[in-house]
C-alpha cells in the first residue's frame, strides 16, 4: 500500500548517499537496461514494453492522471482502491454520484469536486478540461475488479514511450476473464462484426501489442494531448452506452491520425468481456470504401520490404504485371528500388523507410497488398481511413523463426481478420484458421510460355537437378547426403542458384543464377528433378520442372500438398530419409518407362496451373474485394 512512498524514501537515501549526479547516473543506467528486454521489428512492433522497463521510467516521469470511476455500482473496496492507487500513482480521481458514498470518509480528500453530473465522456471531457489540464485520463468500469496501479503505470508507459513520434493517444490493457485472455478486438471483413482477439492455437500472439480500431471504455487510458486533439462532442455519444462512447472515442482518434493502442502485455483482471458492436457511422466508416484511380480502374499497390531475387517476389511481380492486363490500375511500393532481374511492367515507387511508405500510403485510396508479415503492419495502418487491406500470405511465415519464439508470436499477431486475407495453398489456410483468419486459396501459377518442353533437346539420361541453395527450409543437405550414398554409381548433380560454393565434388556443377530460359532448358535436359524442403508456401519449382516434363522427386513440404501426389504425378519421400531418396532416385534413373508416366502425369498437373488460368482467378477476387467494400 505504500510502495509510492518507500520508492520515495529510497530514491532520497541513495541521493544523500551518492550524491545527485551519481545517483541519477545510476537511475538512468537501471532504465537503460531494461530498455534492452524483448525485441523490436522493422514494422515498429516491439515487445521491450516491459513492467520493470515501465517502472523504471516511471520513477523519472509520473505524468499526472485524471482516473474516472464511473459505473452505478462497485465490485470492491473502492476506498481502499483509492488509497493505495494514490499512495502510488500521481492521480486525482473522479467518481460518479452514485460511487461516492462507498469512499465514506475519503469523499472529501481524495474525490477531485466539482464533478461533471452525467457519465458522458463528453461532459467528462470538458470537465478534465476545466479543471486539470494537462492531465491524461483513465477510464474505469467500477463493477469491474480494479486494476493493480502498477498496471496503470504500464498503460501510462506505453502511451507516452510506445510510439518514436508520440502518435499514440490511447492505449487500452487486455482482458483476462477466468484465464482466458482478450487482446482487443477485431472487426471482421466483410461482416462488420467486433470479435475479440482470443483464443486459437497458442503462439504468443495474444501478448503482442496491437493496435485497435474499437475498445470497451474499461481501462482506457487518453493522453493529455489526445484530450486536447480528439474532436468529441455530445452530438457524436448522445444515447449511447459507455463502451460504445468509448468505440467513438477511438473511431475519433484514428480520424486525426491518433492512433489506439492494446497493450496485450498487460491485462485488466475482469469478470465478464465486454461486448461490443459497431455504431452505423463507425460501420460505414470501417468498411465503405472507395479504391478507384481517377480514370475509374480499381487501384492496387503492393507493398514490398524488397524488390530482389525471390520465388515470394516473383509471385508478386507475376500478379501486379497480370492485373495490370486485367484493368487494374497497378504500382510496387517497396524500401528497394525497381528490380533488373525481372520483366515488371507497373511502376515501382521506393521509400527510405516503412515509417516514409506509410505516411504517403495512408492518403491513397487503392486496395493496399501486404506480401511480408512486417509489411502487414504498415498496410493496416496505412487502411484506417483510406482504401482496403489485403494480406497475401505466401507462407505462415512463422517457419522463417524457428528458434525465436517472440518473432513467432509477433508473426502471428499480424495476421488479422481486418484484413482480406488470401493464401496460396490449402496447408496455409489450415494454419490460418487454426488462429482465427479466413482466407481465400488462390494457387499461384508458372509461365507457360516460358516453362515448357523444348523440341530438339535431348534429355540426359543420367543427370539429376536440383536447386543449390543452403536455406535451412530448402534442407538441400538431404539431396546431398542421398546423392552421395549412390557412391561411384552416382549421376551428375547440377544445381543452380546464387550459391556456387555450396559444395565441391567433381560429378557436381553449379549453374549460377541461370534466366528463366536457361532455367527451362536445365529442366529439359535432366533425367529427373530431386527437391528436398522441409517447408514451402507452394513449392514453385516443382511445379515449373512438371510443366518442362521433367519427373519430380520430392518431399512432403506442406505447401506443395495440392498438387504434388505420391505415385501419381511425382514421388514422395519421407523427411530426412536419405536411404529412400537414394533408393527413389536409382529406381527412376533405371526405369525409363515409369520416368515416361511420370513426365506426361506431371504436365496435366503443370497446365492447370498456368498464370494465365490462375491470374483470371486472382482478378476476379480483387474485383469481388471492391464490390463487397463499396459504399452503399
Amino acid at each position: 500500500m505504500l510502495e509510492g512512498v518507500a520508492q520515495g524514501v529510497s530514491a532520497v537515501a541513495d541521493v544523500l548517499r551518492k550524491g545527485v549526479r551519481t545517483s541519477l547516473l545510476d537511475r538512468r543506467a537501471a532504465r537503460m537496461a531494461a530498455v534492452q528486454e524483448g525485441a523490436t521489428f522493422a514494422s515498429g512492433v516491439t515487445t521491450t514494453f516491459t513492467p520493470s522497463r515501465a517502472e523504471a521510467w516511471y520513477r523519472l516521469e509520473r505524468r499526472p492522471l485524471v482516473i474516472a470511476l464511473l459505473g452505478d455500482d462497485a465490485a470492491g473496496d473502492v476506498a481502499a482502491w483509492v488509497m493505495r492507487a494514490q499512495s502510488v500513482l500521481n492521480a486525482e480521481l473522479f467518481v460518479g454520484e452514485r460511487l461516492a458514498p462507498r469512499l465514506g470518509h475519503l469523499h472529501r480528500a481524495h474525490v477531485a469536486s466539482s464533478t461533471p453530473a452525467v457519465a458522458e465522456l463528453a461532459a467528462l471531457w470538458e470537465w478534465t478540461h476545466r479543471q486539470w489540464r494537462r492531465h491524461d485520463l483513465l477510464l474505469l468500469d467500477a463493477s469491474q475488479p480494479l486494476p493493480d496501479p502498477v498496471a496503470v503505470i504500464q498503460l501510462q508507459h506505453a502511451a507516452h514511450e510506445y510510439h518514436h513520434d508520440h502518435d499514440i493517444g490511447i492505449v487500452v490493457p487486455a482482458y483476462d476473464c477466468d484465464g482466458v485472455q482478450v487482446s482487443g478486438y477485431d472487426v471482421e471483413r466483410p461482416s462488420g462484426a467486433v470479435v475479440p482477439s482470443s483464443g486459437g492455437r497458442d503462439y504468443g500472439q495474444h501478448r503482442i501489442p496491437r493496435y485497435v480500431l474499437t475498445a470497451a471504455m474499461h481501462g482506457m487510458y487518453v493522453t493529455a494531448d489526445a484530450l486536447d486533439r480528439v474532436d468529441l462532442a455530445e452530438r457524436h455519444l448522445a444515447g449511447l452506452s459507455l463502451d460504445e462512447q468509448a468505440g467513438r472515442v477511438v473511431r475519433q482518434a484514428w480520424a486525426g491520425h491518433i492512433r489506439t493502442l492494446c497493450l496485450a502485455s498487460t491485462a485488466f483482471a475482469v469478470t465478464r468481456i465486454p461486448q461490443l458492436d459497431l455504431g452505423a457511422e463507425q460501420r460505414r466508416w470501417q468498411l465503405e470504401r472507395r479504391i478507384t484511380a481517377a480514370d475509374g480502374r480499381p487501384r492496387i499497390v503492393f507493398v514490398l520490404n524488397a524488390t530482389s531475387i525471390s520465388g515470394g517476389i516473383r509471385v508478386v511481380f507475376e500478379q501486379a504485371n497480370g492485373l495490370a492486363e486485367r484493368g487494374f490500375d497497378v504500382e510496387i511500393w517497396s524500401l528497394e528500388p525497381e528490380p533488373g532481374w525481372f520483366d515488371l511492367r507497373v511502376p515501382v515507387q521506393r521509400y527510405r523507410t516503412y515509417e516514409d511508405l506509410l505516411l504517403a500510403l495512408r492518403r491513397v485510396d487503392a486496395l493496399k497488398v501486404a506480401t511480408w508479415w512486417e509489411t502487414g503492419e504498415i498496410v493496416w495502418l496505412a487502411s484506417v481511413s483510406h482504401g482496403v487491406p489485403v494480406f497475401l500470405v505466401q507462407e505462415f511465415e512463422t517457419w522463417f523463426y524457428p528458434d525465436d519464439p517472440v518473432a513467432r508470436a509477433a508473426v502471428v499477431a499480424g495476421y488479422r481478420r481486418e484484413f482480406f486475407t488470401v493464401t496460396q495453398a490449402s496447408y496455409q489456410q489450415q494454419e490460418l484458421a487454426e488462429v482465427g483468419v479466413a482466407a481465400r486459396l488462390l494457387p499461384i501459377g508458372y509461365d507457360d510460355r516460358v516453362f515448357r518442353p523444348l523440341p530438339g533437346i535431348e534429355r540426359e539420361p543420367d543427370t539429376v537437378l536440383a536447386l543449390g541453395r543452403s536455406f535451412f527450409q530448402k534442407n538441400f543437405e538431404m539431396t546431398r547426403r542421398a546423392w552421395q550414398r549412390l557412391g561411384e554409381a552416382r549421376p551428375t548433380l547440377v544445381l543452380f542458384g546464387n550459391e556456387p560454393d555450396l559444395m565441391r565434388d567433381e560429378r557436381a556443377r553449379y549453374v549460377v543464377r541461370p534466366d528463366d530460359a536457361e532455367v527451362n532448358e536445365l529442366y529439359n535436359r535432366a533425367t529427373l528433378f530431386v527437391q528436398t524442403s522441409r517447408h514451402e508456401g507452394f513449392g514453385l519449382p516443382v511445379l515449373e520442372a512438371m510443366a518442362a516434363g521433367c519427373p519430380v522427386i520430392t518431399t512432403d513440404s506442406h505447401g506443395n500438398r495440392d498438387f504434388c501426389h505420391d505415385g501419381s504425378n511425382c514421388i514422395i519421400v519421407p523427411q530426412d530419409d536419405d536411404a529412400a531418396l537414394a533408393a527413389a532416385m536409382r529406381r527412376l534413373l533405371d526405369d525409363p518407362a515409369e520416368r515416361e508416366r511420370l513426365r506426361v502425369a506431371g504436365w496435366e498437373t503443370a497446365r492447370r496451373h498456368a498464370w494465365r488460368v490462375v491470374l483470371d482467378e486472382t482478378a476476379g477476387f480483387y474485383r469481388e474485394v471492391q464490390a463487397a467494400s463499396a459504399p452503399t
